[in-house]
């Protein structure tokens, strides 16, 4: 039986806080504080000291953290990039991949391993797999200047998912990280909405905002390489930026077939909350991109 399976310490425990929501800089925090009560209270009794960092660590261990508000001060005062180091949702927008090639086992003898990050809009123009295009606006009168994937992608891109949907998950992460399938576990929650983890022996190698985002990822490296000549040339990490970047394209949910919505949001992670564009399956409730703005 697990400490949090006891009736006391389960209402004690508060998962929003704790296990994969854990905020490592929150914890840190209240350490810190843990530590320093424990001194003052040394210098009076040593005894009671010791009960007093163990009361303190137990309480940050079940509710992670000692001070009710720290959590909300360390996303409020701390830098957002040392938050976003101990974050565990997949960085808005940017490539998915948690470790370089080298580290999930990919080749880097390519000529690109190394290159460049890639503005997908701008890569995608200048190989012309998205074209200019006009769009009814929501009130159903007003035309809008868009961007739309090129008629062979979407139809190759399309084939991909379908095909994809009802593979074998960490055969397929393997294969788009280039490793062997015996090295990659996933962490596959039963709904929709949660991300997905992709370790690679058991190291997090890469992550996705849900199953639709992982399979419009696979499906998107499948496209590309279809459709570009010089794709395997490009290096791992170049190649889940665009599979990242098609993902504003897409025109229904990779996951449930279903229809999508484009909308504003807060989000809030164990670390951090900010703005984002978000694409969102309307009947599964998946989420599909975000991007940060």
């Amino acid at each position: 039986m697990g400490p949090t399976q006891l009736p006391i310490l389960a209402q004690i425990h508060n998962p929003e806080y704790t296990g994969e929501n854990r905020c490592i800089p929150c914890t840190a925090v209240n350490l810190v504080i843990a530590g320093v009560l424990t001194v003052a209270v040394a210098i009076a009794s040593p005894i009671a000291a010791v009960a007093v960092f163990v009361l303190s660590a137990a309480a940050i261990g079940l509710r992670g953290y000692l001070v009710p508000g720290t959590p909300a001060l360390t996303k409020r005062y701390f830098p957002d990039w040392l938050l976003a180091k101990f974050d565990k949702a997949p960085e808005p927008g940017g490539s998915t991949l948690e470790t370089d090639a080298a580290e999930t086992g990919a080749d880097t003898t390519r000529s690109h391993a190394t290159g460049e990050p890639i503005e997908p809009e701008r890569w995608f123009l200048d190989h012309e797999l998205v074209v200019p295009c006009t769009r009814t606006a929501d009130d159903g009168e007003q035309e809008q200047e868009d961007l739309c994937l090129a008629d062979d992608l979407e139809a190759t891109w399309q084939g991909a998912i379908d095909e994809i949907q009802d593979g074998e998950r960490a055969s397929q992460v393997a294969a788009f990280l280039e490793t062997e399938p015996a090295s990659v576990s996933i962490d596959h929650p039963d709904d929709a909405t949660s991300p997905v983890r992709a370790r690679v022996e058991d190291r997090v190698a890469a992550k996705w905002e849900s199953d639709a985002a992982l399979v419009a990822d696979l499906a998107s490296s499948r496209a590309l390489s279809e459709e570009v000549p010089e794709w395997e040339q490009l290096s791992l990490e170049q190649r889940s930026q665009l599979a990242n970047g098609l993902r504003a394209f897409v025109e229904q949910c990779p996951g449930c077939d279903g229809t999508i919505s484009l909308d504003e949001e807060t989000v809030e992670s164990c670390c951090r909350s900010y703005q984002v564009y978000a694409i969102t399956c309307n009947e599964c409730d998946a989420r599909i991109l975000e991007v940060r703005q």
